[in-house]
């Protein structure tokens, strides 16, 4: 493959938002340090001023009425700039994957189920479940039951559009990539070519530690995170108040307003307030902290996760892991090898889990050294690099 060649990022976001954000950071850094030169189009934030950029905000919805002038500057950015390849990431408007499917072989990583699922997640909000049918115009009739979609009528006819819409454009995609066994096979539902349908996983950006931290002192379970009901951040509230008083709790995410408000009436409810703390965002570097003075990393999401990048960087540090087996996320943690997936929605058996995991630093230990050389044998940057410059060199 070139090594001086140029990728077109395409992000509804330039700064972290979550997972998805930071592998995107991660992954251009990563791209140049390999002699490889990126660019960036998105709709929101604030880009590395080091990067060629260009402000798109129509990236970031259905429609609008700028899309025409977006569109000509974003087409003037690409032939001004000549990326070789446009690697798709997150992003709404059907009109930018066309003028760019027009412009360059394109490449798109689902970092969720957006352009599967009309909700774009799989997930039914009245169930509280993942969902396993094939996004389509029978989404109409679903969400009347599951209050999956919009109630907004219009609204929820225009998701399921797209989704529609999306499928008539979707062979014209060079490769789409999948970041996990789940989410290549929802792919495969809607009938993409298989040889075309690669199976990718994140990169942990974290070097993985030679042996787990020391076990921390104080016995502490984290919830890293959005604060968002199909994340299961309930669920972390009621395994703690189950667990014994020497048991503190630490949530990290948007814990500030209105859901750090309902996090501590929740936690008030359940009786854990004394030991629940909250903070805010981190940066990277203060997340790698946190993560070694936890005892175990507690994974409660009750959506069909695409990956679970938080997973990945406990692993790295030696942490182990209590998760719920939804999703992408049994690619990662193996049940008794470096951690416990448990059935979703159970805090019973989350607490369990935990209590198992605290009552024998052996067992602790030993999760956490799995846990590393499974990063160290999966989810390296250069593996993870090595693999994505080959379907780069294919689409081309």
């Amino acid at each position: 493959m070139p090594q001086d060649m140029k990728i077109l990022h395409i992000n509804e976001y330039a700064s972290i938002k979550g997972g998805a954000e930071a592998y995107l950071m991660d992954l251009i850094a990563q791209l140049q340090n390999n002699g490889h030169g990126c660019q960036l189009a998105y709709a929101k934030g604030t880009a590395p001023k080091s990067l060629a950029s260009i402000e798109i905000p129509s990236i970031a919805h259905l429609s609008g009425p700028q899309i025409t002038e977006d569109l000509r500057r974003l087409g003037s950015f690409i032939q001004n700039h000549k990326p070789d390849l446009i690697h798709l990431h997150g992003l709404w408007n059907l009109g930018v994957i066309r003028a760019c499917l027009n412009a360059k072989p394109c490449v798109m990583t689902t970092h969720d189920y957006r352009w599967l699922c009309p909700d774009s997640k799989f997930y039914w909000k009245k169930n509280e479940a993942p969902c396993p049918q094939r996004g389509g115009w029978q989404c109409a009739i679903t969400t009347l039951k599951q209050h999956c979609l919009t109630r907004r009528p219009y609204l929820a006819l225009q998701h399921i559009k797209r989704i529609r819409d999306f499928s008539h454009i979707m062979p014209s995609i060079k490769a789409l990539i999948a970041p996990s066994q789940y989410a290549q096979k929802r792919i495969q539902q809607i009938g993409y070519p298989d040889q075309s349908n690669h199976l990718l996983p994140y990169f942990c950006s974290f070097s993985p530690y030679d042996q787990p931290r020391p076990t921390p002192s104080k016995k502490q379970i984290g919830y890293i995170g959005r604060i968002a009901p199909y994340k299961g951040y309930q669920d972390f509230l009621r395994a703690l108040s189950l667990l014994p008083e020497d048991v503190n709790g630490l949530m990290v995410g948007d814990t500030d307003g209105a859901k750090g408000v309902s996090i501590v009436k929740l936690a008030q409810d359940l009786g854990c307030e004394n030991k629940l703390r909250l903070k805010p965002w981190a940066s990277r570097e203060e997340i790698q902290g946190l993560l070694n003075e936890l005892s175990v990393l507690v994974f409660p999401s009750i959506w069909p996760e695409t990956l679970g990048i938080i997973g990945l960087e406990a692993m790295a540090c030696g942490v182990p892991v209590v998760g719920c087996k939804v999703g992408g996320v049994p690619d990662w943690l193996h049940h008794a090898v470096n951690g416990f997936l448990c059935a979703p929605k159970n805090p019973e058996k989350l607490a369990t889990a935990i209590q198992q995991l605290l009552n024998d630093p052996v067992c602790m230990q030993n999760h956490g050294k799995n846990g590393i050389e499974l990063i160290k044998q999966q989810f390296l940057p250069e593996t993870h690099l090595q693999k994505l410059e080959d379907i780069y060199a294919n689409c081309l």
